[in-house]
Parts: C-alpha cells; sequence; structure tokens
C-alpha cells in the first residue's frame, strides 16, 4: 500500500483509525477501552509501526524530551531524514474507562499548554507540534465539543462494545520556528 508523503501525523492516525485494519482496530479499541492501564501505549506503537513500514525515510521516536527547562516528554518525535519537512512533535491522549470525560478533556487541554507554554530545543525546530486525543464515549464527546475552542475534530461512526459515541480524533496544531 502506498501512502501520500508524511507530512501530517494527523493524517496518519486518522488511516490507523478508520483504514489500515477498518474491523479490527476500532473493535481493539472499544475492548482496550476497559482495560485498566488504558491503551495509549498500543496506540502509540502501532502507529509508530505504520509511519516506520510507510515512510522508510522517516526516523520516529517515542518518549522524547523535546521540551527545554522540563523532564516533560512528548509522545513521538518524527523526523524526515531527507530535512524536507519540519519535525514533528506529537502528544497522544487516548480516552480510557478509569478516567472521566472532564478528566480526559483536562489531559488534552495539558497538552495544548504544553505545547503553547514550553520552549522546544533549537534542534527539534522548525517543528509542527500536534495535541491529538481520541475518544469514544457520549461524555467525552460532548465535554470536548462544549469546550472546543482552537482545536479541530474528525470522528466515524462505530457502534456496539464501549466506544458508545463513535471515535473521534481531536487535534491542536501549532507552527514553531
Amino acid at each position: 500500500m502506498v501512502l501520500p508523503d508524511l507530512t501530517d501525523i494527523v493524517d496518519r492516525i486518522w488511516f490507523w483509525l478508520n483504514k489500515s485494519d477498518s474491523n479490527i482496530v476500532p473493535k481493539k479499541i472499544g475492548i482496550a477501552y476497559t482495560q485498566k492501564g488504558g491503551w495509549e501505549g498500543w496506540a502509540q506503537v502501532e502507529i509508530a509501526y505504520l509511519v516506520q513500514v510507510h515512510y522508510p525515510n522517516v526516523t520516529i521516536d517515542r518518549e522524547v524530551n523535546v521540551y527545554t527547562g522540563t523532564r516533560k516528554e512528548n509522545d513521538f518525535v518524527i523526523k524526515d531524514n531527507n530535512n524536507v519537512t519540519p519535525i514533528q512533535i506529537v502528544e497522544l491522549k487516548c480516552e480510557r474507562g478509569t478516567q472521566s470525560a472532564t478528566e480526559f478533556l483536562q489531559s488534552f487541554k495539558d497538552d495544548v499548554e504544553k505545547i503553547n507554554n514550553h520552549p522546544i530545543g533549537i534542534e527539534y525546530k522548525p517543528a509542527k507540534a500536534y495535541a491529538t486525543a481520541i475518544s469514544c464515549t457520549t461524555d467525552s464527546l460532548d465535554k470536548m465539543r462544549q469546550a472546543q475552542v482552537e482545536w479541530k475534530h474528525e470522528g466515524i461512526k462505530v457502534t456496539g462494545l464501549e466506544c458508545n459515541s463513535g471515535i473521534w480524533l481531536w487535534f491542536y496544531v501549532k507552527d514553531i520556528e
């Protein structure tokens, strides 16, 4: 399968959710949602695998401290080895059954705040920074829609399991020079 150039990780997350294995991934999310500890780590591995397999000219690293003056790490750093596109810095949140919709919303807001307020090391500039979140309950869908100011979203409808609202991908993007 040939994918377009990797210029926007949101497209690849959407592809993983909606097209890479559309009969299995949403069902796995529905089951993983109820698991203690959540499913963010699994999603990170799946997304990293998709990127590595389809983009041999790209390096993707997980849990990297790109922020100066803090020990906070981000979920992904994606570098084009040909230096064609800016580095992509990605924060990812995945809703889990052990948190309330308010807690999920706050975790996403915290990632947006991290991108906006923590300086990024010179070696990671220029960059596109993304805060992304995947929700799957009606409560979170409602909270995210009510709070939405600067972020965008797309959704796929998945019925059954614990994903009673469908699966929604929320994202905020900031260019960093």
